[in-house]
């Protein structure tokens, strides 16, 4: 039986995939170029009012970049995709690989012989890493967001809350579900930040791994029940 675009879009396993993915290049390039995220563009907004308070304007310019990207990152996934649905295409398998194999190239690229400065180089992974949240916004049927955990961490405690005063059981369910996610940031931050002592600037690679198995997984329940 063929399952639904919807349906394996929608896979908890993948939004594990991809939450991981995301505290793990966040975690790479916090530790390793000056606090500056790829996903999490609050923070990169944050430091730019810090510095902005503090009179670093071309420090607080720094951490634009990355909002630009990810800006662009947007743009260019929302335009992708209304050429895919107006040829009566999925966008996701192509998005998937996009961002996987983009990250690869420009990783690879990085680690060998491309010299960029740490601003251009988080903006480009914010390019792509947008692609992955604008791309995968519910699991189960539940809105949700795998370039951030705020949202999981306030959706696990309200329906946890919702439990207790309801005891309905789906929502046991659903609060271990987003507690689930939340803790996969965490494991994909743990784990990139074990790699970096041993593979440097080739880190990221597990970024592509990280998407690939989200990719076959998606493709997968796509084709099966």
């Amino acid at each position: 039986m063929i399952k639904s675009t919807t349906n394996s879009k929608e896979s908890l396993l993948v939004a594990l995939l991809l939450a991981m993915n995301t505290g793990f290049v966040d975690a790479f390039t916090f530790f390793h170029f000056n606090g500056r995220f790829a996903s999490l563009q609050t923070g990169n907004l944050i430091q730019t009012g810090i510095n902005l308070a503090h009179g670093n304007f071309e420090k607080a310019s720094q951490f634009i970049i990355p909002i630009l990207f990810f800006a662009l990152g947007a743009l260019f996934k929302t335009l992708f995709t209304k050429y895919k649905n107006k040829n009566n295409h999925s966008e996701i398998g192509p998005l998937l690989f996009i961002q996987m194999t983009g990250i690869l190239i420009f990783s690879l690229s990085f680690a060998t012989f491309l010299h960029l400065s740490a601003s251009l180089f988080v903006g480009i992974l914010s390019f792509f890493m947008v692609i992955q949240g604008d791309t995968f916004t519910k699991v189960r049927g539940l809105p949700y967001a795998n370039i951030m955990s705020t949202g999981n961490i306030k959706a696990f405690g309200t329906n946890l809350g919702e439990y207790l005063v309801s005891k309905e059981s789906k929502y046991l369910r659903n609060s271990f579900m987003f507690l689930s996610l939340a803790l996969s940031f965490v494991i994909g931050a743990f784990v990139s930040s074990l790699a970096g002592f041993w593979l440097g600037n080739f880190t990221l690679v597990g970024s592509s791994i990280l998407i690939l198995f989200a990719y076959i997984l998606y493709s997968y329940n796509l084709k099966f029940s």
